[in-house]
């Protein structure tokens, strides 16, 4: 929103000032470069709430594709490895949100372009571990209710709701992980 309202800003002083030829372009420019970038922050939310092949094709091989996608975009090498598994649909969308949340706060914060990603099932429950190799931080769980810690505080939110934990371990200069477990009763969902 933020973005478009910057965008929408420009072409207003387009709109309602007069001004020379060039002046007028280098303000078209800044307002195309917003939408632009507003575009894609609008389809990364909407792909992060939950892609259809999520649905369709499972959790692994929607961030199989997701990942190579990134790889090719950002040029970070991502060491992807996870069982062929498929889990019942509410576990399978907490799990994506909470990944994707990781690799959006290492995207964002952790200056890093190495990532290593784990999902392994055993004795009905998944575990899930995001690793950067980044700048990290000072974490204390105690201080997640700080503006710069939402996603933090959503990524255990979530792991709680499927009465799983996430834990989230950082020290600066050296990185951070997230691990998560998520027990999932032993019914796994049949897929076409």
């Amino acid at each position: 929103t933020q973005t478009m309202v910057s965008a929408f800003q420009y072409l207003q002083i387009l709109e309602t000032t007069s001004l020379e030829a060039s002046q007028a372009k280098q303000l078209l420019l800044k307002a195309s470069a917003l939408v632009k970038q507003a575009i894609q922050e609008s389809r990364e939310v909407i792909n992060s709430l939950q892609p259809a092949t999520l649905r369709d094709l499972g959790l692994v091989a929607t961030l199989r594709q997701e990942i190579r996608q990134m790889e090719q975009e950002t040029r970070w090498k991502i060491d992807f490895k996870a069982d062929a598994i498929r889990l019942p649909q509410d576990v399978e969308t907490g799990l994506y949100r909470i990944i994707r949340e990781a690799i959006t706060n290492a995207r964002k914060h952790a200056d890093t372009k190495r990532l290593r990603i784990r999902i392994t099932s055993a004795d009905n429950r998944v575990k899930v571990e995001v690793r950067d190799w980044g700048v990290g931080f000072d974490y204390n769980p105690r201080d997640m209710l700080g503006r710069r810690s939402t996603g933090l505080l959503s990524m255990r939110k979530r792991a709680e709701l499927l009465q799983g934990a996430c834990d989230i371990q950082s020290t600066t200069g050296q990185g951070t992980v997230v691990s998560v477990e998520i027990p999932f009763s032993g019914r796994r969902e049949q897929h076409g």
